[in-house]
């Protein structure tokens, strides 16, 4: 099948999942996997599916061995760490170099311990030095295990297949022993859930969603967390009775923190506990009785203790970022809260006024990172959801992200508007990417799932379809009650022509709600690909109520024009071009109804005016199955390469 990629996905390297072209370096990652997951007792990369695994391949940095064993010695999970090396250039050349590597690990354990001490006996065969190897050293001495293997593996120089074959069973024997006898286990995922506002005081709503969003950032910053589910997910279970157990079940974590607070005042009484959902247990509980001009340090300081308590091992640079607050303004602080609580809320009232909110938080601090980079964020919804021109709205975006980078460079959101920037109005596609894995990079244990969706996005935009899937299958694993990054996975179904499995995507996510639009439009284009015009019909009768955008109407009116309803398309048609006035990202779901009705001049009319305002439908013009009656027309090559991409 196209794009099928062989091989045991597990082990595979992110070259080999990319299909590029691979060397002995791709089997050097194959053997650390292996031996991570010797030491660990887990597969580093196994996920519940194929593309999920994929995904991790990709994107996630294995756990740190020594959160899972502190006996394992140093220079052992330095030299799996480099056999893992994402970038096949940071990786070890050869197996010659981890032979190398492994003997001076060798010598840095003899300085520290002296002689070392084993069981095994003298004048084996190679086959039997296995055995031995894994049957004979003597688990009381851990740290003589490489004293021990690379001096047994010199004697015996029958291969470097037999060399790392040994080192790999003689430390695994160690890591099990070790891993099993361990009394407690490190947690690695959790949801902080919407600290409950005991007042139902109106005013102090940004309180009690803000300190839980931004506990989440902090927490997002913590080594070894896999998964910290965003606010955006937790969001649906405000106000709501909670068990945590079935939560924790439904959301794939191993725990769960859970808060209220009370304001009187200028006085806020804050407690938190955080539950191992595993078996129900307390983990940690905490009360703060602070002034509302203190709170700017509260989120770091409450973040701090659950590091202690989740058992997770930080850096001195680690300790200080988690806790340094962005800025000394509580009022700043505050303001700030504000504009992410109506942010969140993706109404186009509420999305002014966060924008408002964020520019009064950098007046009160004008060295302020996270309020440029909230900025930056808002003139990118502004411009993606048509509220501003394209070029003003990209442009302000620009600047703010700029200014929030030269404050803090380690900001992945600013990072994120600045791929929205490159993406949507420069058209500068490697810069693009450039910045979305900066994004990622700067959050890996939170998988930040705005930067795994764009990068989804960016990647179905390049017809890079086996990226794509595993990016927003990603998304989905971070927040997998999410209709949204469901409906992703199946338009980008849609877009690779793989319409049999776009629409079990899409029933997938029917089936969770019966309501989803983007279900509906999705089912419905896939339809009409497939000659299927009375099921698409009857999907644009069930969506039509539930529309509230006119790109959405537009999609309506395109399923129409194509499964042959013209005069329906045609009304459709015009009530949509009366809002262009008022929305600034309609030309190219005009054009795509005026080429399902078969007038090319005017769908060419409008694409160009899309190109012209740098609208961010054009990004769509090498996938989108919308445009396939217009690709054989040399206008729309050169509309092609006019957002470069086509050469």
């Amino acid at each position: 099948m196209p794009g099928m990629i062989l091989g045991t996905v597990p082990y595979m390297s992110p070259e080999q999942v990319r299909s590029e072209s691979v060397d002995a370096r791709t089997d050097i990652f194959s053997f650390g996997a292996v031996l991570h997951e010797m030491l660990s007792g887990r597969q580093v990369f196994a996920r519940n599916s194929a593309a999920e695994t994929i995904a991790a391949i990709l994107h996630q940095e294995p756990p740190e061995l020594s959160s899972i064993d502190p006996t394992i010695p140093e220079e052992v999970e330095n030299i799996v760490d480099k056999c893992l090396a994402k970038d096949a250039a940071q990786r070890y050349q050869t197996m010659q170099q981890v032979a190398q590597d492994l003997n001076a690990a060798r010598r840095s354990e003899r300085a520290a311990m002296g002689p070392v001490t084993t069981t095994a006996k003298r004048g084996m065969t190679s086959t039997d030095d296995v055995a031995a190897v894994s049957a004979d050293v003597d688990l009381t001495h851990q740290t003589s295990s490489i004293e021990y293997l690379v001096t047994r593996v010199k004697h015996h120089k029958r291969s470097a297949m037999f060399a790392t074959a040994a080192t790999v069973i003689a430390v695994a024997v160690l890591g099990y022993y070790s891993y099993f006898s361990k009394a407690g286990e490190t947690i690695d995922s959790v949801a902080v859930l919407p600290f409950d506002n005991v007042n139902n005081d109106a005013n102090a709503e940004y309180l009690s969603d803000g300190i839980s969003d931004t506990i989440i950032d902090s927490l997002s910053q913590l080594p070894n967390l896999k998964k910290v589910i965003p606010f955006s997910s937790v969001l649906r279970f405000k106000g709501k009775q909670i068990d945590p157990q079935a939560l924790g079940r439904e959301l794939n974590v191993r725990a769960v923190l859970a808060g209220r607070l009370v304001q009187r005042g200028d006085d806020l009484l804050i407690s938190a506990e955080l539950i191992d959902v595993k078996d129900n247990k307390r983990l940690w509980g905490g009360q703060y009785n602070r002034k509302l001009a203190d709170i700017v340090n509260l989120q770091g300081e409450i973040a701090r203790e659950i590091s202690e308590k989740l058992r997770l091992k930080l850096t001195g640079e680690q300790k200080e970022r988690l806790i340094k607050p962005h800025t000394e303004s509580a009022e700043a602080y505050q303001l700030y809260l504000q504009g992410r609580y109506y942010r969140l809320k993706n109404t186009d009232e509420a999305r002014i006024k966060s924008g408002e909110y964020f520019q009064k938080a950098i007046e009160k601090d004008p060295n302020y990172a996270l309020g440029y980079a909230g900025l930056a964020a808002y003139y990118g919804s502004m411009a993606n959801f048509g509220q501003m021109p394209p070029k003003e709205a990209w442009r302000n975006s620009e600047q703010a992200a700029v200014k929030a980078l030269a404050i803090d460079d380690k900001l992945g959101e600013a990072h994120l508007s600045l791929a929205g920037v490159r993406m949507w109005y420069d058209w500068d596609w490697p810069g693009a990417e450039r910045e979305l894995k900066r994004a990622i990079e700067l959050a890996p244990q939170f998988e930040d799932v705005e930067s795994h969706a764009m990068h989804a996005e960016f990647l179905n935009t390049m017809g890079r379809f086996v990226e794509a899937i595993a990016e927003a299958t990603s998304a989905q694993e971070v927040d997998p009650l999410s209709k949204h990054f469901r409906s992703n996975l199946g338009y980008i179904l849609y877009n690779a022509r793989r319409y049999d499995e776009a629409i079990e995507e899409y029933r997938k996510e029917l089936e969770k709600d019966p309501n989803s639009l983007e279900a509906h439009l999705g089912l419905g284009e896939v339809y009409v690909k497939q000659g299927s015009y009375e099921e698409a019909v009857a999907e644009m009768v069930k969506a039509r109520p539930l529309v509230n955008l006119p790109r959405q109407l537009a999609r309506i009116g395109y399923v129409y024009a194509a499964a042959g309803k013209k005069d329906e398309a045609t009304k459709i048609l015009n009530e949509v071009k009366g809002q262009t006035r008022e929305h600034y990202n309609l030309a190219t779901f005009i054009a795509a109804i005026y080429a399902a009705l078969g007038d090319k001049e005017q769908a060419f009319a409008w694409l160009g005016k899309g190109c012209d305002e740098h609208q961010n439908g054009v990004k769509e013009f090498k996938v989108s199955p919308r445009f396939d009656t217009l690709r054989s027309d040399p206008r729309f090559t050169d509309l092609l390469r006019r957002v470069k991409l086509a050469p």
